[in-house]
């Protein structure tokens, strides 16, 4: 009887183990980018816009680089890279930077329009290695609403800090970061012409 009783407190116990082994493991934390000088989706302020000068005497803005800042990167990521693609106007990259160390999680609002130690730059659209904000045509096509969508994207990758040379165009980063991402995070801005 003892024994009986002894087996079947063992077989609990044992079915216990089992049951809590095989109890699903809580949530890996989401890879996110966030912003405090504008809401996902929301209107980046006009101080984020490129500055108006002999080539471009139709922009507006002081040309600040947005706050930015990350959490929750996956397990083996050695570096960030950022950029910022423009999906309109024609559809193409105006902030290209990499090489950021796991160290560093943000940005300040201006920090990423001038040369950093924090970061490699690449090479935008325009050819600028640093933040080239906003400045989209009048309003035009059938809808005129004059607002353009810029989507930035954090990559996790495992590619060592200083191992990407500097300059690198958008294509050519996503050609060297291919099979070394580890995760990557999004948010969508919106801008508008002050017509």
């Amino acid at each position: 009887m003892r024994k009986a009783i002894l087996f079947t407190a063992v077989a609990a116990a044992a079915g216990c183990v089992i049951n809590a082994s095989q109890a699903a493991a809580p949530p890996e934390p989401t890879f996110t980018l966030s912003s405090a000088s504008f809401q996902d989706g929301g209107l980046v302020p006009m101080r984020m816009a490129y500055i108006k000068d002999k080539k471009n005497p139709n922009c507006f803005g002081q040309n600040i680089s947005p706050q930015l800042s990350w959490a929750n990167p996956r397990p083996g990521v050695k570096s960030f890279a950022i950029t910022m693609f423009e999906m309109e106007d024609p559809p193409h990259t105006d902030l290209v930077v990499y090489g950021i160390p796991t160290g560093v999680n943000a940005f300040a609002e201006g920090e990423l329009s001038k040369a950093s130690d924090k970061l490699v730059e690449g090479k935008g659209f325009r050819g600028m290695g640093t933040w080239r904000g906003m400045c989209p045509p009048p309003q035009e096509g059938p809808t005129k609403t004059g607002i353009h969508h810029y989507e930035f994207t954090i990559w996790g990758t495992d590619l060592d800090p200083k191992e990407l040379p500097a300059g690198l165009t958008a294509e050519q980063l996503q050609d060297r970061m291919k099979g070394h991402i580890k995760g990557r995070a999004l948010l969508v801005a919106r801008f508008q012409r002050p017509e």
